[in-house]
């Protein structure tokens, strides 16, 4: 089961103007007004400010362990070693390079992770100076794990399903784990509006999501999508490769699920994070996990409505990875 969540932070920025042209020029040379506004807007951002204030925002939380922090395409830092409560470390980093981004920078990506409550989460903040002045200038995208459903070091996969499969039959285990990553994106989003005064922070979903991989489809494979605002894109697979066992812990939940007189409130996905229907509906209706993909309706929640298209992610892709040497896989595009 995947738990996945985001907070958009929206900022004042000045729109972008673009060049004149020849034609332009000379009207204004007679005096008339020309409209050279874009929809992009500009945001004046230095890359130790916002480390700061999301750090801080973290630290409130409890949140002391770095995963990476990459401006520009340049690694910063990143956790090789898995070394706990280096966030020290990360800002460190990042003073050595402040001669180069404290003045500014295009994108910042910087990834946190923390354990509670049962839960295995990543928490990666992303910020752009340029943006189309319908998108928020920072996501804070946040991704979970049952840490009894992810699979121990050696464990094979028999092992694996003897033990995961009698968990998969307890709905209450599921609903507390939602429950509780929905505060935790919440405290999140108050930290954040707390730590950053000047900045409109708002919640823009919190689920938990089961993948429905049609047989024959060519999925299973967890892949994120080529940037965060597509529905489907969830940072814990960004930075933990996926296990091969993650389609077997599909199956079983979703079967699992489909039996309960009441199952918990999960989300049914296609690999692309088309939904399909929620647990309830689709044990009232099985022809729902049918025909995996329901024509391109992405809305996955009441809250992002709207939000989320099908026609590529405006955040572009991240053009390569970060290699780690075994910690996780940094792979920030798809």
């Amino acid at each position: 089961m995947r738990l996945i969540g985001q907070i958009h932070v929206s900022l004042k920025g000045s729109i972008i103007q673009r060049n004149p042209t020849v034609w332009e020029k000379l009207k204004r040379s007679f005096g008339a007004t020309v409209d050279l506004d874009t929809d992009r807007v500009r945001v004046e951002l230095e890359a130790t400010a916002v480390v700061d204030q999301v750090r801080r925002a973290l630290v409130q939380l409890g949140v002391t362990n770095a995963l990476s922090l990459v401006i520009d395409d340049t690694v910063i830092f990143q956790d090789t070693d898995g070394k706990p409560d280096d966030l020290p470390d990360l800002v460190l980093a990042l003073s050595e390079h402040s001669a180069v981004f404290g003045r500014g920078f295009s994108e910042l990506r910087f990834a946190a992770e923390h354990e509670e409550a049962g839960l295995h989460l990543v928490i990666e903040t992303r910020a752009r100076t340029e943006h189309a002045d319908d998108e928020p200038a920072g996501l804070v995208s946040i991704g979970g794990r049952l840490r009894d459903l992810e699979p121990r070091a050696g464990e094979s996969a028999e092992d694996y399903r003897r033990r995961v499969e009698p968990l998969a039959k307890d709905p209450a285990l599921f609903e507390a784990a939602r429950l509780q990553f929905e505060s935790f994106v919440g405290r999140v989003e108050g930290a954040l509006k707390a730590t950053m005064p000047e900045a409109r922070v708002e919640h823009h979903h919190a689920d938990a999501r089961v993948v429905h991989a049609p047989a024959g489809d060519g999925a299973g494979a967890e892949q994120p999508p080529v940037g965060p605002t597509h529905p489907g894109y969830d940072p814990f697979v960004v930075y933990y490769p996926p296990s091969p066992l993650g389609m077997m812990l599909d199956v079983m939940l979703i079967t699992s699920f489909m039996h309960m007189l009441t199952p918990p409130h999960v989300l049914f996905v296609n690999p692309a994070g088309t939904m399909l229907g929620t647990a309830q509906e689709a044990a009232e209706n099985p022809d729902l996990l049918n025909g995996a993909d329901r024509g391109g309706d992405d809305d996955l929640s009441a809250s992002d409505e709207g939000d989320a298209a099908d026609d590529g992610d405006p955040w572009g892709d991240d053009g390569g990875g970060v290699d780690d040497g075994g910690g996780f896989d940094g792979d920030f595009g798809d």
